[in-house]
């Protein structure tokens, strides 16, 4: 089972990551179709509700062509980097040590990783709340909800992975 997870894990790092070398220099190119007026393959410029929207056929991605084309570049970096480190996370399982540094310093790292969403999130409410005056509980606010919990439990299983490390130590000293 264990290695069913990082296989999997490793699986979804691979394609996220090929989704997101094809879908930044597709992204990219609206822009040229929508300032250039040129006709680009698998790209479809279209307007709805007095809103420019750029379409990349053939996979299913639609998006406002404005800022929020940063903020899909930034989302797709930073979840190619997420499931790297998960990748590397789940390897701690299947080695034959897990209680050493590198695994202490691959679950830290993942840790922290968990709280960069949590953070953006809450930024992201306050703006909501002071800028429109309103506040609404909805699906990224669920995503930054899943992170804040994955984040909970890392907390205490690196806390186990610690004392796991700092056990292994002593052991090898005394042998």
């Amino acid at each position: 089972m264990k290695k069913i997870a990082y296989l999997i894990s490793k699986i979804t790092f691979w394609g996220f990551l090929l989704f997101t070398l094809i879908l930044i220099p597709l992204s990219l190119s609206s822009f040229l179709e929508y300032y250039f007026n040129w006709d680009i393959p698998f790209v479809e410029i279209v307007k709805r509700e007095g809103l420019d929207f750029a379409k990349i056929k053939n996979i299913g991605v639609e998006f406002w062509i404005n800022y929020t084309i940063i903020l899909m570049w930034g989302t797709m970096i930073f979840y190619a980097i997420y499931f790297y480190t998960l990748q590397k996370f789940f390897k701690i399982f299947i080695s034959e040590n897990t209680f050493d540094k590198h695994a202490v310093k691959q679950l830290n790292l993942f840790f922290k990783l968990n709280f960069i969403p949590v953070i953006i999130g809450f930024v992201g409410i306050l703006y909501r709340y002071f800028s429109l005056g309103y506040l609404k509980f909805d699906e990224p606010h669920f995503f930054v909800f899943i992170h804040l919990v994955v984040a909970f439990f890392l907390y205490f299983y690196q806390d186990l992975i610690k004392k796991g490390n700092t056990i292994q130590q002593e052991n090898d000293l005394t042998i």
